[in-house]
């Protein structure tokens, strides 16, 4: 079953104004898996289509943030794996009040940290996670729900082994952020997509550095290991590590706009386009036909309702 829900279009400049009709064939029942085909009638230099399936939907093309009440959930899922040395040298706190490090003032994001730590990290939650080297491998820790950090998140780990005599504590941290938002795909943020700024408290070490293998934090492994915070054997320093790893706030609710599939250019003859649902339901197919040249475009905008039903 099928109707036309809108016809609309804007022409501009001295361009070829367009004359395109898009309709279905005369068969009005469509099955889930089965081929749909609209038929193309008109001069249209270039034609793109939107599905109507999530993330494929007209009425999305410039959303890039969405209301917080759209996100049915956003959750931090966080795998830790920690090797030698003594338990307890890893803290781990989220905020949605961060402003954020400088980046490029290693003293300044130093006193913003010592300002944090006599602050009692107010604004800062701390979040639990499992201490164990005997684990052989990453282990995932329990999902922590982000309802509250859905429009400023910041990520902060703090490494800090206790005593420089025995072996500092080497800990591994990666995961991702999975979101649920009405009208998307579900997605995920990887943390190794975050933009991380290394803070060393040491005043024998550069307050940024960092990657230089054994004591040191590492975001050289990112894609593979996540950060590696790279302990270091007894005696080898005559200080204890301090490091602080924060990710820069960012909002949880942007999304990637919803995108079309191209079916025409100039360079090919289309007199038809076919297409296949593969879940039954009510979709609003959307093509939008242009021409354009340097004097300016003509866009038609054609919207068709489509009932897909079950397979049977």
């Amino acid at each position: 079953m099928t109707s036309l829900l809108a016809l609309f279009g804007c022409e501009r400049g001295l361009v070829k104004p367009i004359e395109c009709t898009v309709s279905l064939a005369e068969e009005n029942t469509f099955r889930a898996g089965e081929p749909v085909t609209f038929n193309i009638d008109g001069n249209a230099d270039n034609i793109i289509f939107y599905s109507g399936e999530t993330g494929h939907q007209y009425v999305y093309k410039d959303r890039f943030i969405v209301p917080v009440e759209e996100v049915n959930s956003a959750v931090l899922n966080l795998q830790m794996w920690s090797q030698y040395g003594n338990a307890g040298a890893m803290s781990i706190y989220i905020s949605n009040s961060f402003e954020g490090l400088n980046g490029e003032d290693g003293e300044a994001d130093r006193a913003t940290i010592r300002s944090m730590i006599e602050g009692g990290m107010s604004g800062w939650t701390q979040i639990p996670y499992t201490d164990d080297k005997s684990a052989a491998e990453y282990v995932a820790q329990d999902p922590v729900d982000l309802a509250s950090f859905m429009d400023n998140f910041s990520l902060a780990f703090h490494w800090n082994p206790a005593a420089y005599t025995a072996t500092q504590r080497t800990y591994r941290a990666k995961g991702d952020i999975a979101i649920d938002i009405t009208g998307s795909v579900p997605s995920s943020i990887d943390l190794s997509t975050l933009d991380w700024t290394v803070v060393m408290m040491n005043e024998q070490l550069d307050p940024y550095h960092m990657n230089a293998g054994n004591g040191s934090v590492r975001l050289d492994q990112l894609s593979s290991n996540g950060i590696v915070f790279q302990g270091i054997g007894a005696n080898q320093l005559d200080y204890s590590l301090d490091a602080w790893v924060i990710s820069t706030p960012r909002a949880l609710n942007r999304v990637a706009n919803d995108q079309p599939v191209v079916v025409k250019n100039m360079q090919n003859y289309l007199g038809s386009y076919t297409y296949t649902y593969n879940e039954p339901g009510t979709y609003t197919a959307t093509f939008v036909s242009v021409n354009s040249n340097v004097d300016g475009e003509s866009e038609i905008t054609q919207q068709i309702e489509i009932t897909i039903l079950p397979n049977e």
